[in-house]
C-alpha cells in the first residue's frame, strides 16, 4: 500500500480502530469492540469490514464458518503515511508551519519522547552509512 487513500468517514474510522486494538477479528468481534453508537447492524459492519479489505486496509481470512479480519497496515504506518502524502503537497514553508504547529502543540513528556525517537532515528541513519 505505497499511496494510501484515507479512511472514509466516522464509521470506518471506528472500524479501524476496534481493529488496531483487536489486532485481528470476526465481525462479531469487531462490533462488540465498537463504541455503542457505532455498533449499528452486523450486516452494516461486515460491509464496512469487506469495503476496507478491498481498498488494503485489511486481509481476510476463512476460518471455519467465520471470516477473520486483520490490518493490513497499523495504525502508525497509517498516520505516518497520510501525514506524509499531505505534506509532500504542500510547499516547504508551509510544511514546515504545520510541523512546528504539531510539535509545539505537543505535551512536555510528549516532546520528551518524540526527541528520544529522533535520536534513535539519527542513530539508525548514522549506522546504515558507510
Amino acid at each position: 500500500m505505497a499511496d494510501v487513500t484515507p479512511i472514509l468517514g466516522d464509521v470506518q474510522a471506528q472500524i479501524m480502530a476496534a481493529m488496531w486494538r483487536l489486532e485481528a477479528g470476526t465481525v462479531d468481534q469487531v462490533r462488540n469492540a465498537l463504541p455503542p453508537r457505532y455498533q449499528g447492524a452486523y450486516t452494516t459492519v461486515q460491509t464496512m469490514l469487506n469495503r476496507l479489505s478491498e481498498r488494503g486496509f485489511l486481509t481476510r481470512r476463512r476460518a471455519g464458518h467465520a471470516i477473520i479480519y486483520r490490518p493490513k497496515i497499523s495504525e502508525t504506518q497509517y498516520l505516518s503515511r497520510t501525514i506524509q502524502s499531505t505534506l509532500a503537497s504542500a510547499s516547504p514553508d508551509a510544511r514546515h508551519a504545520a510541523l512546528a504547529q504539531l510539535i509545539g502543540g505537543l505535551q512536555d513528556h510528549e516532546r520528551v519522547a518524540l526527541m528520544h525517537l529522533t535520536d534513535e532515528v539519527d542513530a539508525a541513519r548514522k549506522a546504515k552509512r558507510p
